[in-house]
């Protein structure tokens, strides 16, 4: 076997939501970590598209991208195989009631110098340092 049948690369996109109060929302995984809304892109799918998909989804909040704001990279092992992660995140602005998915345990706004006490997952402590 080469190394590349250990290997898994996949491209996501995500989103940073900011309220009218200046705060961020995040998300709460099962596992303890923290994170910005967002997923795979599904096939043929515009990355912004996705990104607001997936914060619909995850959150209950509907918002539409502003700008691009970053891409990030991950790489760690997921059930024996090395998988790399690429992260294509968007900006936006948007209000609402929050209503998290199953996928996690609880969504959050919060301040931004809040932000960097929260244990953060890998797809999003590199965001900080673009906000």
């Amino acid at each position: 076997m080469k190394l590349r049948d250990f290997q898994i690369q996949e491209i996501n996109a995500g989103l940073v939501v900011k309220n009218s109060k200046g705060q961020y929302l995040m998300l709460e995984r099962h596992n303890g970590l923290w994170e910005f809304p967002g997923g795979s892109i599904e096939w043929g799918e515009e990355p912004q598209v996705a990104a607001e998909r997936e914060c619909e989804e995850e959150s209950g909040i509907r918002a539409s991208t502003e700008k691009f704001l970053c891409i990030t990279s991950a790489t760690y092992e997921k059930e024996g195989k090395q998988k790399h992660a690429i992260y294509i995140f968007y900006f936006a602005k948007a209000d609402g009631d929050i209503r998290p998915s199953h996928e996690h345990r609880q969504a959050k706004w919060f301040n931004l110098s809040e932000l960097e006490y929260l244990k953060l997952a890998l797809n999003s402590e590199q965001v900080l340092r673009h906000l």
